[in-house]
This record gives C-alpha cells, structure tokens and sequence, in this order.
C-alpha cells in the first residue's frame, strides 16, 4: 500500500535558509529526490529544514573540518552519516563529500512514492547530493570572482583619484603655457604691423587682433593667479571618474596642440623679422 505523501513544492518555503544549497529535483516513478548541501550548518539543523519535513527519508552525510592538526599540516576531516532508513544511502553521501573534497554537511530528501527502485535510487541519491555541492561550488566561484572584480574596481579607483589631480596640475600649467605663448604672437603681429609705419592706422587694423591694455592686464593676472585647489575624487564613483579621465586626456591634447600652433606662429613671426632685417 502507497503512504500518502506531500512533495517538496507542496511544503512550505524555505529558500531563504542561509548557506542551503539545493539540487534540482529528480522524478522517477513516483518518488523524488532533492540534494540539500551547507557548508556551515550542522547536520541535524540541515535535516530539521522545514520543507523536508514530510520526506520519507533524509539521507545525511558529512564530512567537517577536525580541531587536530597533522605534523604536516595538512587539514584533517571527520566525517560520517544517517541512513535515515534508507540502509547504505548516508554512506554514499558522505563517499559523494569526499570525494569533491568539500567540507560540510548534505541531506538527500527522498519522497517515497510507492514503487520500489532498486538499486537505481542509489545512483538519484549519489547525483542529488553532487548536484547540491556544486551549486554550493558555483556560488563560492562566482564569489570569489566578484571579490577580485571589487579590489580591482577599488585599486583602479585610488589609482585615478591621484592620477586625476596630477592631471589638473599638468592642465594648469599648460593652460599657463599655451596662453604665455599665444600672448607672445599677438604681441609679436602688433609690433608688426607697427613697424609698417603709421601706428595709428595700424593699431585700427589690428585692433581686433591685438588686446587691451585691461585685458592683457586680466590675462596677466589670470596666468599669475594662484593654482587652484586639488579637487577631491577620492569619493567619486569609479564610472565618474572614468569619464573624467578621457575628459582630461581630451583636455591635454587640445592644449598640446594650442602649444604647437603658437609655436608655429612664433616661429613664421621670427622667420619673417629676420627676412626682412636681411
């Protein structure tokens, strides 16, 4: 006669249980098998899991970590099971632990569903406890993973933040730079010009080209003013300050080439005095 019986998505829900790791359930004639694996709870708060509670068996096997230590040593494990009624299943868990080299403990639920198996419900029982620990093996994989992606992200973060202000300072200068030398051509196309002769018409003609006698004293005092403050970017998100940096990069190279073109200009200027002096 068949016991009547609630399967496992008929019990109540216990997905949230910390550091449970389940297979995915295998059917054959009426019967179920789940895996169940944790690397820290004990075995009897594994197999007191709310949602096993009406299994016909819950196999258990484990294999822990002993306070003794080798004289080489090399980690040494205690290990056992329960059959839980179903004779020689606990020991095929525990050969499961074993053999993957884990350490902790794993239930087997079985549902019971009136039909016998034979030797076959070893095999669902060997492959429900492996797929539990490797679920458990994926998390840790994926974990560590993500620990090494965040000291990344944190290294790369602290290197840009300094990076980042030994930019602004090389900005600054250059920016000082590129202005010191465009001032020079428009001073040097002034006295040009002004070497044509009339310096009345001349200054009208170039008026536009030639700055101020305020505004080259602003740019003076703009080019002497006294380095800002460095920015903090050691609390800017890494994405921020990602953009930041190709900002800055941008930032250099156009003033690299106001540079160069003030250079130019310099160099046309003086090739053209010396022209005209020969």
């Amino acid at each position: 006669m068949s016991q009547k019986r609630k399967r496992p998505e008929d019990e109540s829900s216990n997905e949230d249980a910390p550091d449970v790791f389940r297979s995915d359930p295998i059917e054959d004639r009426s019967s179920t098998f789940v895996g169940y694996f944790s690397p820290s709870l004990e075995g009897d708060a594994l197999q007191k899991l709310p949602e096993i509670q009406r299994a016909t068996h819950r196999i258990l096997g484990y294999r822990k970590e002993s306070s003794q230590r080798s004289l080489t040593s090399v980690k040494q494990y205690v290990s056992g099971s329960d059959d839980d009624g179903e004779k020689y299943a606990g020991k095929k868990v525990e050969k499961i632990l074993e053999g993957m080299r884990v350490g902790g403990v794993c239930v087997v639920a079985r549902w019971y569903g009136g039909v016998l198996l034979g030797p076959v419900r070893f095999t669902h029982i060997e492959n429900c406890a492996r797929a539990a620990v490797s679920k458990w093996q994926t998390h840790e994989t994926e974990q560590r993973a993500k620990k090494m992606r965040l000291e990344q992200e944190t290294a790369e973060q602290k290197k840009l933040a300094i990076a980042l202000i030994e930019r602004d300072r090389s900005i600054e200068v250059l920016r000082t730079l590129a202005a010191g030398k465009e001032r020079q051509v428009k001073e040097g196309i002034v006295a040009g010009v002004e070497a044509l002769g009339d310096a009345d018409d001349a200054s009208e003609d170039v008026e536009e080209v030639a700055p101020k006698s305020s505004e080259a004293m602003n740019l003076k005092k703009k080019t002497e003013s006294t380095p800002k403050p460095a920015m903090d970017y050691s609390a800017m998100p890494l994405a921020r300050l990602r953009a930041l940096d190709k900002a800055r990069d941008a930032t250099l190279s156009f003033l690299l080439k106001r540079i160069d073109k003030a250079d130019a200009d310099l160099s046309a200027l003086q090739h053209n005095a010396e022209a005209e002096d020969g």
